[in-house]
């Protein structure tokens, strides 16, 4: 995995919650401008919680982060791969220096990036560099942490354990409690529900 060492001064950024049924999509950037003792960077999709969270807490002590959210209505009226560019650009916007190169996770850059030499798209980047697998920690954990709080707010849809995927349990949930103003209203499964 290309680190520090192979890449200078650098952020890297990428974003869940792209399929999840309700809740925000998240996106963080880390800039990387030293060295670091941090061990097990990875996809955030490959680690157990626990393994995430003591990670995401050694990269906020070591590197500047940025995150940025983007809420339920503003996926409906924008829809989600416009809302998922648009977290990651200003994730990057909150950390990055103007000579920094840029590490996107995936296949598409954020517009305000497309033309720009320092940017790059990288498909399954969380796999091959250090500072996106770092940030889909952070992405991973900061919105698992804001589902458990809305969870608080919207008790037995299940958000503490599925944060708002699809699974069964949740949908169960849905037909018994309904709809919240959490609830992706332009994703198939929930407008199918809002429509029967």
């Amino acid at each position: 995995m290309k680190d520090f060492k192979d890449l200078g001064f650098h952020c890297g950024v990428d974003e869940v919650g792209r399929g999840a049924w309700c809740g925000p999509v998240v996106a963080a950037a880390v800039r990387f401008d030293k060295c670091h003792n941090i061990s097990g960077l990875a996809d955030s999709k490959t680690l157990s919680s626990c393994q995430r969270v003591k990670l995401y807490f050694e990269i906020l002590e070591t590197f500047s982060v940025g995150v940025s959210f983007s809420s339920a209505k503003v996926i409906d009226n924008f829809n989600i791969l416009s809302s998922s560019l648009h977290v990651m650009q200003k994730a990057v916007e909150k950390v990055a220096k103007t000579k920094d190169s840029l590490y996107f996770d995936g296949s598409t850059l954020p517009e305000s990036y497309r033309s720009a030499s320092r940017a790059y798209s990288i498909i399954k980047g969380d796999n091959k560099i250090a500072s996106i697998a770092a940030a889909s920690i952070v992405a991973k954990v900061s919105r698992d942490f804001h589902m458990k709080s809305l969870n608080m707010r919207f008790p037995g849809y299940g958000w503490e354990r599925n944060v708002g995927y699809g699974v069964e349990q949740h949908k169960a949930a849905i037909y018994k409690l309904g709809i919240t103003t959490e609830h992706r209203r332009s994703f198939r499964p929930i407008y199918n529900m809002l429509c029967l």
